[in-house]
């Protein structure tokens, strides 16, 4: 390893032949300690004095060693632990690829500094979510700048920008553990369908530091996001029947980060709409995961039959109960929150009102969000220990593994098993295999 001691200058091994062989000579065994020698060496480049063709061809080869390090460090539970030395280490990769943006380099050269610039801030920004940190100051600032620094971007840059910004809005740090990574791989897959509208604006807001909110009346939004919207309820349903995935997401995406991301785009799901601005403020929902809430909404109307269905708008007490009135023979319909309390089991409250079980008569709206139908049975299993005096349980499937169910809540004398008559409708199969995603408003976390 062509590591000297003494001046900073005198240790960089800033050929490009002995660059190479000294980045495979790093540990692999100790990836943070090879992180660590990375960050110095891009420090010591950086304080070297170089033409900028030559600074940015030697940057160039930091970049994949950088991205399999911090990849190989990126596991559940030391995040925070590679937090310093991945922003290191990318912050003074961007910064050397921005000292090489001199007004004599060429217009090929200056793209690729860009994209490499906003690669590292990329990355730096990713760590920051990764770890659940703020992100550092100015970046979003550096990010807008350097994009405009390019001139005329190329298609390859713009896609960089837009990625950059479709992690922002995927409200990373409501993401479980891991979760950033995977929609990342999931923004690869999907962002380049997102296209700029360079008439909008920007989704950048320079001057404040920081990416625009979907509502935000200051900066409209420059993504038009319908085919993205569409790109992700096809792999939402390709997802849910199980077909086979790309192989770059196959392993990575959990199924509610498309639900999620598709969420944090748009206003709604449905392919083919094709929005030019975000300013409506999103309805979205709360992964159910590590401590997250999730608020699932039932409509009570004629679609009932066909499972769980969208909420067009917010509704409570006073509106379900209209459309109850509108819809005759219909059950009535509560809204609940599905909480998970780790390792202390899961627990069910109603419109913020915790502890007791529904009405007689009641039916709930409840989703599995794991997949594999334990989440659903034990929230049965709560809602039996709730009062096992007076009430019993009713379930009726709407969906493969059990993972989707209407619930009612009978009295114990009028157990739902034996009264089939009081059953909820039964979907046919080609009813079931069209059931969708419900949402409801955005909630806090706990």
């Amino acid at each position: 390893m062509d590591v000297i001691e003494g001046r900073q200058g005198r240790w960089l091994p800033w050929r490009e032949r002995r660059l190479k062989a000294w980045i495979d000579a790093l540990p692999a065994a100790e990836p943070g300690r090879a992180l660590a020698l990375l960050g110095q060496s891009v420090r010591a480049l950086n304080a070297t004095l170089l033409d900028p063709v030559t600074r940015i061809t030697l940057l160039r080869h930091y970049t994949r060693s950088a991205a399999d390090l911090t990849a190989v460090l990126a596991r559940p539970g030391s995040a925070r632990a590679i937090a310093g030395l991945a922003t290191t280490l990318h912050s003074e990769m961007a910064q050397g690829y921005q000292m090489a943006l001199t007004p004599e380099l060429p217009a090929d050269e200056r793209r690729m500094a860009v994209a490499g610039a906003i690669s590292g801030l990329s990355e730096v920004l990713r760590a920051a979510y990764r770890a659940y940190v703020p992100a550092p100051p100015g970046l979003w600032r550096r990010i807008h700048t350097l994009f405009r620094a390019a001139g005329a971007p190329t298609l390859e840059l713009e896609r960089l920008y837009a990625n950059v910004l479709l992690m922002g809005l995927s409200d990373p740090y409501a993401l479980p553990e891991g979760g950033i990574d995977a929609v990342w791989e999931l923004i690869a897959e999907v962002g380049d369908r997102a296209v700029l509208n360079e008439a909008a604006g920007f989704a950048i807001v320079p001057e404040a530091d920081r990416a625009a909110d979907p509502a935000d009346r200051e900066a409209p939004l420059y993504l038009d996001t319908g085919a993205v919207l569409s790109e992700l309820a096809r792999l939402r349903d390709d997802i849910r029947a199980r077909r086979p995935l790309p192989p770059r997401l196959a392993a990575r995406v959990l199924p509610d980060l498309a639900l999620r991301l598709c969420a944090s785009l748009g206003e709604t799901w449905r392919p083919g709409v094709r929005l030019r601005s975000l300013r409506v403020r999103l309805r979205g929902e709360r992964l159910v995961c590590q401590g997250l809430a999730s608020l699932r909404r039932l409509r009570a109307d004629d679609r009932f039959r066909q499972g769980f269905v969208d909420l067009e708008v917010p509704w409570g007490r006073a509106e379900a109960t209209a459309a109850n009135e509108r819809g005759a023979g219909l059950p009535r319909v509560t809204t609940w929150t599905i909480r998970d309390a780790g390792r202390s089991g899961l627990w069910l409250s109603c419109q913020d009102l915790e502890g007791p079980p529904p009405i007689p008569g009641t039916w709930i709206g409840v989703k599995d969000p794991s997949g594999s139908g334990h989440w659903l049975a034990a929230t049965v299993r709560w809602l039996k220990r709730a009062r096992p005096r007076e009430y019993a349980m009713g379930v009726a499937v709407l969906a493969e593994a059990q993972t989707e169910a209407v619930l009612r809540i009978a009295p114990r004398r009028a157990a739902f098993a034996a009264s089939p008559a009081s059953a909820p409708p039964q979907p046919d199969r080609v009813a079931s295999a069209r059931i969708a995603e419900t949402r409801g408003p955005r909630l806090v976390l706990p």
